[in-house]
């Protein structure tokens, strides 16, 4: 060996200098045999008690073979055990699709705990919706609680996915369905696909697999299903009415059902069928101006229940006419007033952990802004600063915590409505410190430019602007006489704004976001008072209906849908709920 040589091997750790060690047999003093594959390996008794309490035990117990030279260890390959063994020198081991479960019930059976998080860790990360399941099962049969605890919610989250493109889901034992069927938390729009899913399910063996049929339906949610899909693909199904026990059931469940929709809202926790789940989209309203100030309360909508319940923790200041934008598992607050300063500082706030973090603020104070999220930024366009109305436009980098400018638009405007569509952020209507406006005008970031769009058929201060089945819908507003109720979309074929059906009660400042590909437009300006009136508009009926109102009044409020969020429990029914509420 070279003088060279000599010093890269003192120059490493002494982890590493150990580890070459083993591979060249120097002082070793014991081999593990791997008798499944004949295999000798060397290694040193102290690094190997050292990382794990069983080889600790292994070589120090007294028994016959912590004397021995040679210790054979039966049902692991050699492989298995050489990467055990790196980890036990170096904490590094290879991991790959092919040996990890072989890894992972190795490191489990070894006690080599810092190797079996990692192994669960990669699990989790190759985690679809093709392998979540066996990836479950193989966890539970482990005992590794939380790659169970994380894979089990993934299942819940993904479910929909995981039924369609799931072979491991047509093979799930029936408990098992049964299992993930009964959890509230089953993220799912309507119970109508937990029962394609049973369907899916049964279909795959449809002789050795219906007569599970009636368990299985006794935990679909059936007073929360649509009526019409009841009565059209369960109460006329053939294999359905084929079943004793299964007719029964539908027969109780359509009278229930009868009774449902026929009387005040029913909610029974201890009968499933009448047990809400928890919606996987929570719409969350925030701040505003009420009858008594600027407020900084927030409100949550629970779809599943069409309830309002005010939530805590508030915001850490009182806030109205600013922005709402939810991004990356969070809700940022942009700019707004609050009851005597303009601002220009930004919140962000976690709902998983109930935590509020200021954030870098805006280059300008803006109150009546226009925020939307594009391409994982945020824009705030326009607004009042105090003194003039804004053409100006900021984008917000959530990595980098910081703002910077972008081309202006062509018009000044506060009180716009604002929404990204294909890829680009449209704005329109809005007030420019004389008139209110009907312009309309996009931005395309890709060119770091403005265009200006057809005029609307109203103008529209204090306006809405939505995205709903790629168009967009402006809706309410003041006009500068009167608070609107009518509403419009632009075709991008035609370039023209078109009439469509007027919302229940006019209204300016409110909020309005999509949830379940319905628009629902919550609080505002009536004109006399601040409304706490929501109404929700189905594309598909093109109609609207009422909600259940807020619990007081907002206008200049602002909101967004959260989804997939882990505490959505905390802020829908099921934590939220009391004895006051009249279902």
């Amino acid at each position: 060996m070279t003088d060279l040589q000599v010093d890269n091997v003192f120059d490493m750790d002494p982890q590493t200098q150990l580890h070459e060690m083993r591979l060249q047999g120097i002082f070793c003093d014991a081999f593990i045999k791997t008798p499944v594959d004949n295999t000798r390996l060397p290694v040193h008794r102290n690094v190997m008690a050292s990382c794990s309490h069983y080889f600790r035990s292994l070589f120090t117990s007294g028994l016959k073979e912590s004397e021995e030279n040679e210790i054979s260890i039966h049902g692991v390959s050699a492989n298995t055990m050489n990467q055990i063994i790196q980890y036990a020198y170096i904490r590094k081991a290879i991991i790959t699709p092919d040996n990890v479960e072989d890894l992972l019930a190795a490191s489990d059976r070894f006690h080599v705990f810092g190797l079996l998080k990692e192994c669960t860790n990669y699990l989790y990360d190759q985690i679809s919706p093709e392998n979540c399941i066996g990836i479950f099962k193989f966890s539970r049969f482990y005992n590794c609680e939380q790659l169970s605890h994380n894979t089990w919610n993934y299942i819940i989250r993904n479910f929909k996915e995981v039924v369609e493109k799931s072979q491991e889901y047509l093979q799930l034992h029936v408990d098992d369905l049964k299992e993930i069927l009964d959890d509230d938390d089953l993220s799912v729009r309507n119970e109508s696909e937990v029962f394609a899913a049973i369907q899916r399910w049964v279909d795959y063996d449809t002789r050795g697999r219906k007569d599970h049929y009636t368990n299985l339906l006794k935990s679909v949610r059936f007073c929360f299903v649509n009526l019409d899909f009841f009565q059209t693909k369960i109460q006329r199904n053939k294999t359905l009415l084929t079943l004793r026990d299964c007719k029964k059931l539908i027969n109780r469940v359509a009278n229930l059902m009868r009774i449902f929709y026929e009387s005040p809202f029913i909610i029974d926790d201890n009968n499933t069928l009448l047990r809400p789940r928890v919606p996987p989209e929570i719409i969350f309203t925030v701040g505003g101006w009420s009858s008594s100030g600027v407020v900084e309360t927030m409100e949550t909508y629970d779809k599943n229940v069409d309830r309002w319940y005010v939530t805590k923790p508030s915001m850490p200041s009182s806030r109205a006419y600013h922005g709402t934008v939810f991004m990356d598992g969070s809700i940022f607050i942009i700019g707004g007033f609050d009851g005597n300063q303009y601002l220009n500082s930004v919140y962000r706030f976690f709902p998983d952990d109930k935590t509020w973090e200021e954030r870098a603020p805006m280059y300008i104070m803006r109150c009546y802004v226009s925020a939307v999220e594009l391409n994982g930024l945020i824009y705030a366009c326009g607004g009042f600063d105090g003194r003039n109305r804004q053409d100006s436009v900021e984008k917000y980098d959530p990595l980098k915590n910081q703002w910077t400018h972008v081309q202006p638009m062509w018009r000044k405007r506060s009180d716009a409505g604002a929404t990204s569509l294909d890829g680009k952020i449209f704005i329109a209507g809005g007030f420019d410190g004389t008139s209110c406006l009907d312009s309309s005008e996009y931005y395309d970031p890709l060119t770091d430019q403005w265009t200006m769009l057809p005029e609307m058929t109203s103008r529209r201060s204090g306006v809405v602007l939505v995205a709903l089945n790629r168009e967009l819908v402006a809706l309410g507003g003041y006009n500068g006489s009167d608070r609107l109720a009518s509403a419009e979309r632009y075709s991008s074929l035609t370039r023209c704004w078109y009439p469509m059906s007027s919302m229940l009660q006019g209204r300016s400042n409110f909020a309005a976001v999509i949830l379940d590909g319905k628009l629902v437009v919550i609080g505002g300006y009536d004109g006399s008072t601040t409304s706490p009136n929501t109404e929700e508009y189905d594309p598909v009926k093109k109609a609207w209906r009422g909600l259940f109102p807020l619990n007081f009044g907002r206008s200049a409020v602002s909101a967004c849908v959260v989804s997939n969020i882990k505490s959505g429990r905390e802020f829908s029914y099921h934590s939220l709920a009391n004895s006051s509420d009249n279902f």
